[in-house]
């Protein structure tokens, strides 16, 4: 054998780990991975009804991002003391229901939306109110499993009749549910 052919040789073994990395990745099962993600809303939903912030927040990602229905969260710990905030009140309830998950063929990131049920005591008026929302989440999965990467809410707004339409169609809508899972 010459030179050039264990050159050739040698390097055809080197370029082995590259050329195996570029096989096309293992199918990914997205059904058992909507299925993961919506286990996690069941624990989100028990953590609630437990009025057990810790727990509620445990599917946040670290840089977790909340928007509408009140100030925007920026990270777990902000939505940890959220959370306790909201669990500290008498009237607080909260239940989540997804109705479309959707994990991308990479297998690493997912969408979902669904409504809020929201049960909490206005703090202004001190009456109990309650309010529904629809979301939009993005999950993504990282070593420790599905995280909740951003979430974001708008308040599901009941149809004026034609009568207060037409008497002020510029009136406030009613405050959205607290943006969270």
């Amino acid at each position: 054998m010459t030179i050039a052919s264990r050159l050739g040789l040698l390097a055809a073994v080197a370029l082995l780990p590259a050329l195996a990395a570029c096989q096309p990745p293992a199918a990914v099962d997205t059904a058992k991975e909507e299925a993961a993600i919506n286990a996690q809303i069941d624990a989100f939903n028990a953590a609630a009804k437990a009025k057990d912030a810790d727990k509620m927040v445990s599917m946040d990602a670290d840089d977790f991002r909340g928007y509408g229905g009140g100030p925007d969260v920026s990270g777990k710990a902000a939505d940890l003391a959220g959370d306790k905030a909201l669990a500290a009140d008498p009237a607080f309830a909260m239940t989540v229901k997804a109705d479309h998950t959707e994990v991308a063929k990479s297998g690493d990131l997912a969408v979902q939306t669904g409504t809020v049920e929201f049960t909490g005591t206005n703090p202004q008026t001190k009456a109990v109110d309650h309010q529904t929302a629809h979301f939009v989440a993005g999950w993504r999965k990282d070593k420790d499993g599905w995280k909740l990467a951003a979430v974001a809410s708008s308040p599901v707004m009941a149809p004026a009749s034609p009568a207060v339409a037409a008497a002020d169609p510029k009136a406030p809508a009613p405050a959205a549910a607290p943006a969270k899972k």
